[in-house]
């Protein structure tokens, strides 16, 4: 080992470590609580954009570091008042968002929805600001102890990260605000060395993380924002109930005698616990008169019809309020899996609301996600159902940008082909048929099979619903079997497709064989390529900004309600966030990149290699995120549940990584010709194999309980993670020489391509997929090593 040179080393007290870790997990806190507080107010894709200004207030922090570095020091007495402030702060912002009303559907004009926003974001971002602000300038004083400084900074942000999920169904999202602030208390009350002023901080903390409990209602509340399904005319008078689940808020709402509603993150998603006094015989006898006293429609039942009588087993894939699981029932199934990922859905039916039929002996109601539950029971069905299932959280979804949906890919349709009996039928109830049948198609016909129009039947309401009925058989359709089926949807629903008529068929046959025509493809005027999961990305329709028109080629009702409603004077909902994010980083790069240099001693200053310096620190901050963001959706397909896979592969990224800072410090990797390079040489290779080994460890993986394949997860990605956290550490070590201010610019400017980076992944994955991303990533990295002895030559 290289000797250390001691002399002009500052050491941080002992309790300046417990301190950054404080400050690290409140600030992540902060922003997943957050997440879950605007996927109910607003919509999951703005949610994303508090990513966005998480890093935007670290650039920002970090580029005044850089200016004020060589008036301001850190020390206790300026960090204890910022850090008071800082948990001052997240309460300001359950304040701000419980005064300020943000509509994005309801708006004058786009100059007053642009001032609330503003306003809105500013007091977001602030805490981001300052925790940004005390971090840098603590690792700038404490530079020569960086590595070690900022493994306790990743191990912080990874405890903030799991107590999240494991907290909020008893505080709720605006009462983490409070914990977060008490949180920080606590950290600033380590730095207090006298108890006549340590004693009351802590005893607000303990004030503040109580205060919660004692709101009038269920939770402490903050006002819906936006009038999502009428929720906010709706709730006039209190929920019946509301339930922070870990995956999704659960309000329910008795606004109708026949049923309950359950609106999920404030209305983004809807179910109903429809009223129901068990007896069966009753209700088939009712059907299809009284459909619409049990049921949505007639289509929530078509393939239990088809099926009665044949004691089918059925598997509901998101079984919501349980109308699906009741139809299988009152039909005579004999057995019924109903999977619902929202477990405090299932818990409250069985408790009190669908009694049955969540309790029937022949159900088995379970919380869980439906392919992972299809590859762990290997079981066939006669029915596989599915109701327009998508997760509306962000964080349970793995990111509110890339929204991914699992269930709706070529190979989740292989996998409900191989579950299905011999004569079992695919029904799924879901917008933009003309995808769903091109991603169907192609799975079938990789599968090896063929003729697959004739094993389709489509119908399409003809009143107020736009989900398109979809049936699959895995053998084709016989006279009989659609005329039952027809018998019961002809009066209320247009027959799209007949199975019995193929060439009579108004779709284009290449729909039927997943290829379309490169002309048809072309004048189709929404994004129809075939979602896989390597590209699951189902939901991302929008080709255009202009309007579509019923005149223009597979356009229907439900593709006019996604595309031409979501667009609000001019401004398409629907990718704002994108558009959001992207302009703001360029407005801050201008402000990261060139402040230091003209205000900043170091800046200023001329050295060797100031342009590799910052493109160095670049790469790191693109690199990191999209290595997150893509191993948080490649792993969802081991762990399952969005939620888990979510918290433990950034959990696992930031624990693995700070280990690596924390090694790099201590073995002084950065003073050695070999060392330094080691993770730009690991990354790619291990990444590298990592994904070419995937598909089979997975695989072998999948039969193991969920606690395993969590753990088999973190064990996959730790040494990947481990060599993550070393170059920001080496580079550090190898710049902070340069100047006082070089810490500051290099956080900033880290932050800042942080942001450019999680906006250019997400584009990377939706056109050209997640593999290329991840290789795309590791050139960055591969970059970073031909930069670093530019800027950082190695002593002697």
């Amino acid at each position: 080992m290289v000797e250390l040179n001691k002399k002009n080393i500052k050491t941080p007290p002992g309790t300046v470590y417990g301190y950054v870790a404080f400050i690290a997990l409140s600030t992540l806190f902060y922003e997943l609580s957050l997440i879950r507080i605007l996927d109910i107010l607003w919509y999951p894709h703005f949610a994303y954009m508090v990513i966005t200004l998480a890093l935007l207030g670290f650039g920002i922090a970090g580029v005044m570091t850089s200016i004020f570095a060589h008036r301001l020091s850190w020390k206790p007495s300026l960090s204890i008042p910022l850090t008071i402030t800082l948990a001052a702060s997240y309460i300001g912002v359950f304040w701000l968002l419980s005064v300020l009303r943000i509509d994005f559907n309801e708006f004058t004009s786009v100059a007053s929805l642009g001032g609330k926003v503003l306003l809105t974001f500013s007091g977001l971002l602030l805490p981001f600001f300052l925790s940004g602000f005390i971090l840098s300038l603590l690792f700038t004083e404490y530079a020569d102890r960086f590595g070690k400084l900022y493994a306790w900074d990743l191990v912080g942000a990874s405890l903030g990260c799991v107590l999240v999920p494991l907290l909020i169904p008893s505080f709720g999202g605006p009462g983490l605000l409070f914990l977060v602030s008490a949180l920080t208390l606590t950290g600033a009350a380590l730095l207090i060395r006298s108890n006549l002023f340590k004693v009351p901080v802590l005893l607000v903390a303990i004030g503040l993380a109580a205060s919660p409990f004692f709101s009038k209602g269920d939770y402490l509340e903050i006002p819906f924002h936006m009038n999502k399904r009428g929720i906010v005319y709706l709730t006039g008078k209190p929920p019946i109930l509301t339930k922070w689940d870990r995956i999704a808020r659960i309000d329910l709402i008795k606004y109708a005698e026949k049923f309950t509603w359950i609106a999920y993150d404030g209305g983004t998603q809807t179910s109903y616990y429809y009223n129901f006094d068990g007896d069966y015989a009753k209700l088939r006898q009712a059907l299809p008169a009284d459909t619409t006293r049990h049921f949505w429609d007639r289509y929530v039942y078509a393939s239990h019809w088809l099926k009665e009588g044949s004691k089918a087993r059925v598997l509901i894939v998101g079984a919501a309020g349980g109308q699906e699981t009741k139809a299988a029932v009152t039909f005579g199934a004999s057995e019924v899996d109903a999977v619902e990922l929202v477990g405090s859905v299932i818990r409250l039916g069985k408790e009190q609301y669908a009694v049955e039929p969540y309790t029937n002996p022949v159900v088995n109601a379970v919380q869980g996600e439906g392919r992972s539950f299809l590859r762990a029971g290997n079981k066939t069905y006669d029915i596989i159902q599915m109701m327009s299932n998508h997760t509306s959280a962000s964080i349970a979804s793995g990111s509110g940008a890339v929204s991914p949906n699992y269930l709706q890919t070529v190979e989740a349709y292989k996998e409900y082909f191989t579950h299905l009996s011999d004569n079992g039928v695919l029904h799924i109830n879901h917008h933009v048929y003309p995808k769903m049948l091109l991603t169907a198609a192609k799975a079938w016909w990789e599968m090896g099979r063929g003729d697959f129009a004739r094993h389709v039947l489509i119908y399409y309401s003809q009143t107020w619903a736009n989900l398109p009925t979809l049936l699959i058989k895995m053998q084709p359709w016989t006279q009989d079997e659609f005329d039952r089926v027809h018998g019961l949807m002809r009066y209320h629903f247009k027959l799209i497709h007949n199975p019995l008529q193929v060439d009579k068929s108004g779709i284009d046959p290449g729909f039927f064989i997943g290829r379309l025509p490169a002309e048809l493809q072309a004048s189709i005027p929404y994004r129809i390529e075939i979602p896989t999961d390597d590209q699951p990305f189902f939901n991302h329709f929008r080709k255009r900004l202009a309007p579509v028109s019923y005149s223009e080629p597979y356009v229907d009702r439900s593709l006019k309600v996604l595309l031409n409603d979501s667009i609000k004077h001019g401004i398409p909902m629907d990718v704002i966030h994108l558009l959001v994010t992207t302009g703001a980083a360029l407005v801050i790069a201008l402000f990261c990149l060139f402040g230091p240099l003209l205000f900043s001693r170091v800046g200023r200053t001329p050295w060797k290699g100031k342009l590799s310096f910052v493109t160095y620190f670049a790469c790191l901050g693109s690199g990191f995120i999209a290595i997150e963001l893509i191993f948080i959706q490649l792993f969802h397909k081991l762990i399952g549940y969005p939620l888990y896979t979510y918290v433990a592969v950034v959990a696992a990224f930031l624990i693995a990584a700070g280990a690596g800072s924390y090694l790099t410090d201590r073995l002084a990797l950065a003073k050695k010709s070999f060392g330094r390079f080691l993770p730009f040489i690991g990354i790619p290779l291990y990444g590298g194999l990592l994904l070419l080994l995937k598909e089979p460890m997975l695989d072998f993986c999948l039969q193991w309980p969920t606690g395993v394949r969590i753990g088999a997860t973190a064990a996959l990605i730790f040494p990947l993670g481990m060599f993550l956290g070393m170059p920001f550490a080496i580079g550090i070590a190898g710049s902070h020489a340069k100047g006082r201010g070089a810490v500051g610019w290099a956080w900033a400017v880290n932050g800042l391509f942080t942001v450019l980076g999680s906006v250019l992944s997400v584009l990377a994955a939706t056109y050209f997929g997640f593999v290329f991303t991840l290789f795309a990533a590791f050139t960055l990295y591969i970059l970073a090593g031909f930069l670093l002895p530019r800027f950082a030559e190695l002593e002697t």
